[in-house]
């Protein structure tokens, strides 16, 4: 009886293992939970990778990293150099301007038009000699004469002692072994007040200028200027302002203490005050 009732359910048994296959087939494909051991194997590969890539990676990143260091580094000592150059820039720039503007304040101390200032340079200075005696490295051959007025912008500083063919030995205003007083007047509002530079007190630091007449009351403070007299210095050029003021050893004429407008002790360049062609020409036609 059974034979019977499988032929006659054939279709029904066929059916049914169909759908038990695709069942197995479907069950076999799913995805499966990583068992322990294949986890571990995992990590172990994982691991191998790490160990060879981290030091390619540590190299690489290092040896990238010494190539910006070197690169910063030179270029940071080309800024360096063009940052030095322009320092020297800026310092030749200033020292320029400040020659030029020396010159072009020294063009306005001409005395009566009749002369014209000729920039020089100091060569030397012996330091047992500091406030007596300079070299200058001009001399005949620039027209320089003997007893020309030697200034700065700022006032007069000596004369021409002894003049060379390219060199000259200035006598300065505060040697005391001077050849001969430079006459000089104090400007006391619109009185003209007559004096001599008589020698320097090392100990008060001063220019001392005797003979003045002892019937003035000179102030303190009052200008002190070349008066023109001899003929070879301009008129007018400032030595100094009156710092004191007293009656000579004799009571007959006063002295005035006078600091000197002129940087004396850090001269580096000086003006020679020669007169100007136009001069010497009329000078010599006796107009």
């Amino acid at each position: 009886m059974l034979p019977n009732f499988y032929k006659r359910n054939k279709l029904v048994f066929i059916l049914f293992g169909l759908i038990v296959f695709i069942v197995l087939v479907g069950v076999s494909l799913k995805e499966r939970a990583t068992s322990t051991a294949e986890a571990f194997a995992g990590d172990t590969v994982a691991a191998g990778q790490r160990i060879v890539s981290y030091p390619a990676m540590f190299v690489t990143s290092n040896f990238s990293n010494v190539i910006h260091m070197w690169n910063a580094n030179e270029e940071n000592k080309k800024l360096k150099q063009k940052i030095k150059g322009f320092e020297q820039v800026e310092a030749d720039n200033y020292r320029l301007d400040k020659e030029n503007q020396e010159l072009r304040h020294a063009l306005k101390t001409e005395s009566i038009s009749i002369y014209e200032p000729e920039i020089s340079t100091v060569i030397s200075r012996n330091h047992d000699q500091w406030m007596n005696t300079m070299i200058i490295n001009k001399g005949k051959s620039s027209g320089f004469k003997e007893n020309m007025a030697v200034i700065t912008t700022e006032g007069l500083v000596g004369r021409l002692k002894k003049v060379n063919s390219y060199s000259s030995q200035v006598e300065m205003i505060t040697s005391n072994v001077k050849a001969s007083k430079i006459s000089v007047t104090l400007q006391q509002g619109a009185e003209e007040i007559f004096g001599m530079v008589d020698h320097f007190d090392d100990k008060k630091n001063l220019l001392v200028i005797s003979d003045i007449d002892n019937n003035v009351k000179v102030k303190v403070g009052t200008r002190v200027v070349t008066s023109g007299l001899g003929g070879q210095f301009p008129k007018g050029i400032l030595i100094g302002k009156v710092k004191k003021v007293e009656n000579d050893e004799y009571g007959l004429s006063q002295i005035a203490y006078v600091e000197t407008s002129a940087d004396l002790k850090g001269l580096s360049q000086v003006y020679i005050a020669k007169k100007s062609p136009k001069a010497v020409t009329l000078e010599g036609s006796g107009e």
